[in-house]
């Protein structure tokens, strides 16, 4: 029997499109790379608001294989002209742009916890308003859906919870942990490179800000021999928000600083793939100790250790592969610590890095990942 083809729903552009992305869509692009490693048939719909927002050429942007830029008030008429498919649904964002087809079904994949995203970020006056919305629209795919994938173990109960509101049957509702993937981009230290190249990267979010331990590691900068890559640029969907951005100013003067503008996918991999240790860290919130934290899932199929928090979804994995250091933000020996060994023995460096490697062919490798993906899309295509 022929494999069913699958139709994955993006809320962002993905790589391919001539602009930087953020994690939406390098979550559908993981998902896509990882299905077609199976052998299945993808096509990616990505929504044209965030594509508008975006791009400034006169010109459409450009597209990879498979993909196409739709109106949201388009995507119900694609689905069903490309029907029998399993249509995988990123978030809640797009599911009211769909609806019931003959030998359609859906899947929808809860990457991030958005309510709680809410909740650490909108402004006070409309948060009430916006997490109603949100939770309305959530109950509407969870009543819907055929299937659901979940991004990282942890978040399963909460997503129980969800089927429960939703007054779903949590025994027989397939529903399986599919983890962060993205393809790897490794390189190989230069040989005889004493400098020492530390990097906090990726957007800047309202509910994932640098915090007085960034002070501490511009100390410890000592260039050319120890320096740090900064690029944190703000994410497209938070116009105009400074998210702290003044108060950082003056660390980003420093010497030993480098700061970087939002990249491209290919080019903010090969960018990575030149760091010795990647630095992700920030405060505690609930939304946090719920996160797949794509930055450092991104250092890390680059070959790159990473220092995190000992909070999130990735943590258990640092700390399984030896492939970084776990790390209160807010204990300043225990930090320093870390950056003594960081900076003092490049042997160590150079064993995480290794178990980096080990920790993406076994976790983050598409192929891998979407496995349980790929059993739920065979099952629901022929039935």
């Amino acid at each position: 029997m022929a494999l069913p083809k699958v139709i994955l729903i993006s809320n962002d552009v993905v790589p391919g499109m001539a602009m930087p992305v953020a994690a939406p869509g390098l979550r559908v692009y993981g998902l896509g790379e990882g299905l077609r490693a199976h052998g299945f048939r993808v096509l990616t719909v990505v929504a044209h608001g965030p594509v508008d927002s975006q791009w400034k050429g006169t010109v459409p942007p450009p597209t990879p294989r498979d993909t196409v830029v739709l109106k949201e008030s388009e995507m119900a008429d694609f689905v069903a002209a490309e029907a029998p498919a399993v249509v995988v649904v990123t978030n809640s964002n797009q599911w009211d742009n769909l609806r019931t087809e003959p030998g359609v079904r859906y899947v929808v994949d809860l990457f991030a916890p958005k309510m709680l995203e809410l909740s650490f970020h909108e402004d006070h006056a409309h948060r009430a308003e916006a997490l109603d919305r949100l939770r309305q629209r959530k109950l509407r795919a969870f009543q819907g859906a055929d299937a659901f994938i979940v991004n990282g173990a942890k978040k399963v109960p909460y997503f129980l919870a969800w089927l429960l509101q939703a007054g779903r049957d949590v025994g027989s509702t397939p529903l399986e942990p599919v983890f962060m993937c993205v393809p790897s981009h490794f390189r190989d230290r230069e040989p005889g490179r004493p400098e020492v190249r530390l990097a906090v990267a990726g957007y800047l979010q309202g509910w994932s800000l640098p915090g007085p331990w960034l002070d501490r590691v511009v100390s410890r900068l000592d260039p050319p021999r120890v320096t740090l890559q900064v690029a944190l640029p703000v994410h497209w969907g938070q116009p105009g928000r400074e998210l702290g951005r003044e108060k950082m100013r003056a660390l980003f003067d420093r010497p030993g600083v480098r700061v970087h503008d939002a990249m491209r996918f290919t080019a903010f991999q090969e960018f990575m793939s030149t760091i010795d240790v990647a630095i992700d860290l920030f405060a505690h919130t609930l939304e946090r100790e719920y996160a797949v934290v794509t930055r450092s899932v991104v250092a890390l199929a680059c070959g790159v250790p990473v220092i995190h928090p000992s909070l999130t979804e990735v943590s258990p994995l640092v700390e399984h592969y030896d492939a970084g250091w776990l790390v209160d933000p807010e204990d300043p020996a225990a930090l320093d610590a870390v950056l003594d060994e960081v900076i003092g023995r490049p042997e160590v460096v150079a064993a995480k890095a290794a178990n980096a490697r080990r920790l993406w062919q076994e976790v983050i490798d598409p192929a891998v990942a979407v496995q349980p993906l790929a059993r739920i899309v065979e099952r629901l295509g022929s039935e």
